[in-house]
């Protein structure tokens, strides 16, 4: 069974951290790390750092994929 719910509006929310970190540890308390990152995308041909809308490098002319 799963759930196509969107649950990010509440990740900041402190009680519904601690719901989660129970269902995750099975401890209340627990603290779960919420990666708030955004992995940087590179050319896999020339290193450059590219915006995620580039369908190709503006420096070799490489398809991004």
């Amino acid at each position: 069974m799963s759930s196509c719910l969107d649950l990010r509006e509440y990740q900041d929310n402190p009680d519904m951290q601690n719901i989660l970190g129970k269902l995750v540890s099975g401890k209340s308390g627990y603290k779960s790390v919420i990666d708030k990152t955004k992995p940087i995308a590179k050319c896999s041909q020339c290193g450059k750092i590219l915006d995620d809308s580039w369908k190709f490098c503006p420096e070799c002319g490489n398809r991004i994929k």
